[in-house]
């Protein structure tokens, strides 16, 4: 029996990403390919390569040895593979990546017919776009939340300052920041739009500069953060908003920032990646734009 190249390349794979589902996404090819390779290589080579645990692939001290000692010949012969396939064409990259819908309308969205390469995007909650990251499912998130995961870099690039904002129709003249008591009596009184993902926003705002959870609920669950301000726009109530996501609805009149609170509430966003990523360059020309964008 004769071991085979690509077992190698799956073995590599593995080793990089820490997890079966990264190396199946990286050499794009399904996990239980990637489970047949390195079972293969094991019993080609005659030892364990990996501990498997719950969520990662441990290398052995045998696997460690194998990668030292094959790594050099493996991108030696890719880079001869890579020279030939140049002269039949490049073939763009894939690269996907995760962050919030809002977001990726807001800022992203625009750049997408100026990509000279393929764009996958995946949108959920900051808990869900780590896993997927951990996962090896995208190559880039944005997130508000940090991972102990050792093959991860969560790198800080901007902040988001939560914001009290209102609709251009609301009846203001009872807002008095200055007596708190006041304040939060009016504020209760007043109609309130959320989004199911963003009700803990309300309450960390609200237990900030009160010292409280609030004892109501919004009167408005809708789908985004852009519906709160379609609607405040054409009405009245309140909403707690991110400003990078509502500075242009306010900067046009269509909503009105009311209070910044009493303290600061605010959330860091990190650029989420894997430590070892075959899209450097197109990470970092995505990271390029979100940043001009949040600058702007």
């Amino acid at each position: 029996m004769q071991g085979n190249l690509e077992w190698f390349r799956t073995f590599r794979a593995i080793y990089e990403t820490g997890t079966m589902s990264g190396a199946a996404k990286e050499l794009f090819v399904s996990q239980p390919g990637v489970g047949l390779h390195i079972n293969a290589l094991e019993a080609y080579t005659g030892f364990p390569l990996f501990e498997r645990t719950a969520r990662r692939m441990i290398p052995t001290e045998k696997g460690k040895l194998l990668y030292k000692q094959m790594i050099g010949a493996l991108n030696c012969l890719e880079e001869i593979e890579q020279r030939f396939k140049q002269k039949s064409g490049n073939i763009n990259a894939t690269v996907s990546i995760g962050m919030c819908v809002e977001t990726f309308q807001h800022v992203l969205e625009k750049y997408i017919p100026t990509l000279d390469f393929n764009l996958m995007m995946q949108f959920g909650n900051n808990k869900q776009l780590l896993q997927l990251l951990e996962h090896g499912s995208v190559d880039l998130i944005l997130t508000t939340e940090t991972s102990n995961c050792s093959s991860l870099v969560l790198k800080p690039f901007t902040t988001e300052k939560f914001l009290l904002v209102s609709g251009k129709q609301t009846d203001i003249s009872g807002f008095q920041s200055s007596d708190r008591e006041a304040l939060m009596d009016w504020l209760k009184s007043q109609i309130w739009y959320s989004t199911a993902a963003d009700m803990e926003s309300l309450s960390r705002f609200w237990e900030a500069n009160f010292n409280e959870r609030p004892d109501f609920v919004p009167n408005y669950i809708v789908p985004n953060k852009f519906s709160i301000t379609r609607c405040l726009s054409g009405g009245k109530g309140l909403a707690i908003l991110p400003d990078f996501l509502c500075r242009d609805a306010i900067e046009t009149g269509d909503i009105i920032k009311l209070w910044e609170g009493y303290v600061d509430v605010e959330n860091t966003i990190y650029f989420g990646q894997r430590k070892k990523s075959l899209y450097a360059n197109e990470i970092e020309c995505i990271e390029q734009m979100l940043r001009n964008e949040f600058k702007s």
